[in-house]
């Protein structure tokens, strides 16, 4: 037999007084905390594995469900396919957070939008040339042609229209891998969309009178479209897909001269030729000088669909004729003389000119009016393949150039070798001197079919005689140290019209 004392009992009534006290101040202050009756039940709510809040009462979380997809789908724009999967977990507690219906609605809607299944779309792939564009329709892929040839044709003469490609092996489809192309609207030009090709006939007595206008428009690329279906994130915005094709947003790279710069070194440094350096920076010529500072256009943007504009146009301007040449047959291919300077023209033309995105590149005169005749260039030019010089010996260092020295000229080269070494006609030609030559010592003097004549001296023995036809690199003499001479050596000269040049110039 157990036995309580009063204090005993006091303590364990006052503890259980208080255990109440608690649970009903927690059900007052904290009303989401649930004493459990014996049957309450919680459960744990889950979409998709995302957990989106605690419940009591299933019912409530299923219509919970049913309107918050009901509410997801009427604010998507398009349909929209969920895979979704709502789970409840008992919960094993003795106070439970029981959340509201309407965080639980809150919070399965944002794991329904995590839950989407990404749909196909009907599309329009526009293929450039591999450069592939997918946008959600064909009023897009007409927008998007339009914005690539806006910008050259100014006042809207052509429409870009697309067609049915009957011949397609996906024929069924409509708009399947057509052509993106131009119709003109004016009575000047009228274009078969199919293939490009002008019907326009021009009457020439009228031309003159025709107004400037565009004969033809269309992309330098091959452009597939075909229709298709997609997933929605594959499909670009109609503004995305324009800057990519037109590339209107980048900008020109620009770079600064800098002391030693040419023009040709500048398009070698960024792999462009001279004449594509000169297309992007018309201010600038081989005839005027760069300068430090100034700034050069090494780079342009380059569209991905290039547009290329056939205008017709009615202007005056100043021509000069092809220049004539006048072949001599006995002179050398160095020689030219002008019989006739020619003078320049004036006429007033028609021209088809070509550009491509906005840059001439041809130009074809239908009709001209000459009102002042040019008068052609008329050049006189040699055919005969002039001869070349050699270096007159092979051994030898040059210990003397070309030049003053001493306060007098040095008039030739000199090769420092030893006694006896070979000496070499330079070219071919004939022995019009060959003994002694004062200072010279042996000396000899060969002229040349050009006119040029070259000197061999200090030699120490000479191989030739006056009026001998020699070959080139035929042995002539011996190197020596003859005459006014300080050392065995060769002195070579090299004497046009009388004077003698530096040698080192001509030698090949």
């Amino acid at each position: 037999m157990q036995k309580f004392t009063r204090h005993g009992k006091r303590i364990r009534v006052t503890y259980i007084a208080t255990a109440i006290v608690m649970i009903l101040l927690m059900a007052i202050a904290f009303p989401w905390f649930k004493v459990p009756d014996g049957d309450a039940k919680f459960y744990e709510v889950k979409v998709n594995g995302i957990k989106v809040g605690t419940c009591e009462d299933k019912n409530l979380v299923n219509q919970a469900y049913l309107d918050a997809r009901s509410d997801f789908e009427k604010e998507s724009e398009e349909e929209v396919y969920i895979n979704s999967e709502i789970e409840f977990i008992e919960v094993n507690s003795v106070f439970g957070k029981i959340d509201t219906i309407d965080t639980i609605k809150s919070e399965i809607y944002n794991a329904l939008e995590k839950s989407i299944v990404d749909t196909n779309m009907q599309a329009y792939v526009v293929d450039i040339e591999g450069l592939t564009v997918t946008l959600s329709s064909a009023e897009d892929v007409v927008a998007l042609l339009e914005a690539a040839k806006s910008k050259y044709d100014v006042n809207d003469e052509f429409d870009t229209v697309l067609y049915n490609d009957d011949t397609s092996r996906f024929a069924k489809i409509s708009y399947d891998i057509i052509n993106a192309d131009v119709l003109a609207k004016n009575t000047y030009n009228v274009m078969a969309a199919v293939n490009s090709q002008e019907n326009e006939i021009v009457k020439t007595e009228d031309i003159f009178d025709e107004p400037d206008h565009i004969v033809n428009i269309y992309f330098e690329q091959d452009i597939n479209i075909t229709e298709t279906y997609v997933p929605t994130s594959h499909i670009m915005s109609l503004e995305e897909a324009v800057e990519l094709v037109t590339k209107e947003k980048e900008e020109n790279k620009i770079y600064e001269v800098v002391a030693g710069d040419t023009l040709s070194g500048i398009a070698t440094a960024f792999d462009l030729s001279l004449d594509r350096l000169l297309e992007m920076n018309p201010d600038c010529s081989t005839e005027n000088y760069i300068r430090v500072g100034d700034r050069i256009t090494v780079t342009v943007p380059e569209p991905e669909l290039s547009v290329l504009v056939t205008e017709q146009k009615t202007y005056e301007e100043d021509y000069e004729l092809p220049v004539i040449y006048i072949e001599n047959d006995s002179m050398y291919t160095t020689y030219s003389n002008v019989i006739n300077e020619g003078s320049t023209g004036h006429r007033r033309v028609v021209a088809r000119v070509d550009y491509r995105d906005g840059v001439q590149t041809g130009v074809e005169i239908l009709a001209e009016e000459v009102t002042v005749e040019a008068v052609a260039r008329v050049i006189e030019v040699g055919t005969l393949t002039p001869p070349t010089y050699i270096r007159p010996l092979s051994g030898g260092r040059i210990s003397s150039y070309y030049g003053y020295r001493w306060g007098r000229l040095h008039g030739g080269v000199d090769y420092a070798c030893s006694t006896g070494t070979s000496v070499m006609a330079s070219s071919s030609g004939v022995v019009v001197e060959a003994g002694w030559n004062g200072s010279y010592g042996y000396t000899i003097l060969v002229s040349h079919s050009d006119g040029r004549k070259t000197r061999y001296a200090h030699l120490s023995r000479i191989l030739v005689s006056y009026g001998q036809s020699v070959s080139q690199g035929e042995v002539i003499g011996l190197s020596g140290n003859t005459g006014n001479s300080t050392g065995p050596h060769l002195h070579f000269e090299m004497i046009i019209n009388g004077m003698r040049v530096n040698p080192l110039d001509y030698l090949y």
